[in-house]
């Protein structure tokens, strides 16, 4: 679990921000949290408080962003895993059908050069349609995606849990 001062950190905001752009948080998460972390600082960060005070996702990724971009400046591993980390705990929470969490995965990892293609989740696809839907072929393909996000959804888990259980 991060510390209070690992939460402030460009790292953590950065993951938090793909959190907020893959829908897995929101504001009803974001907001008390940091009105948690805010309440824990003398003078904290002008972001957080931003964060605090908008219910807006563009305005709360903006506040965060802006954060991470900051100087000095500072490089961060390949996240593209985590971002679907996040989805696949939508998915957990059945925010997002099986297909339609594909399908998003498909659509963001199409921009991305990471371990997994495009292609990897928009061939599932195509096999979870031809199968009309069967669950046994989504049983199948949950169990491949989860072993090969393993890391991913465990590292947005971190993530997720922090914000959820408000700092």
């Amino acid at each position: 679990m991060p510390t209070a001062s690992t939460a402030l950190s460009k790292r953590f905001a950065h993951r938090l921000a793909l959190a907020i752009d893959a829908d897995c948080i929101t504001y009803r998460d974001f907001v008390p949290w940091a009105d948690k972390i805010i309440a824990r600082h003398e003078r904290p960060p002008l972001w957080l408080c931003e964060l605090a005070t908008t219910k807006y996702k563009p305005y709360a990724l903006r506040a965060v962003i802006e954060s991470v971009l900051s100087d000095p400046p500072e490089e961060f591993p390949d996240d593209h895993g985590e971002f679907l980390g996040f989805l696949w705990i939508r998915h957990e929470r059945r925010e997002l059908s099986w297909a339609t969490f594909l399908k998003e995965a498909g659509k963001y990892t199409d921009a991305k050069n990471g371990p997994l293609e495009c292609e990897y989740f928009y061939g599932m696809l195509n096999e979870l349609e031809e199968q009309d839907f069967s669950l046994e072929a989504e049983r199948r393909q949950r169990a491949v995606v989860n072993s090969a996000l393993e890391k991913a959804i465990d590292s947005a888990r971190e993530v997720y849990d922090e914000i959820r259980n408000n700092g």
